[in-house]
């Protein structure tokens, strides 16, 4: 839940860079950090979510958006 809830307050502070008053440069390298650190937390979230799915139905594969074309029976 701390990471759902760093997402948000990153989020939150996103959208106020631009109102700081800061220099251009030091915006941008808040824009990066901060944008970095959501994509570590997305990912170690879509980990745990993985490792749940995992335990909840064993010997099952997880669903993907890939598709197969069916062929025409022969």
């Amino acid at each position: 839940m701390i990471k759902i809830s760093s997402i948000s307050i990153l989020g939150f502070l996103v959208m106020i860079i631009p109102f700081t008053g800061f220099p251009y440069g030091f915006k941008m390298f808040l824009y990066i950090v901060f944008g970095l650190a959501i994509l570590v937390l997305s990912i170690l979230i879509r980990r745990e979510l993985h490792e749940v799915l995992k335990t909840l139905h064993p010997g099952t594969t997880p669903k993907n958006d890939t598709f197969v074309e069916s062929e025409p029976e022969k």
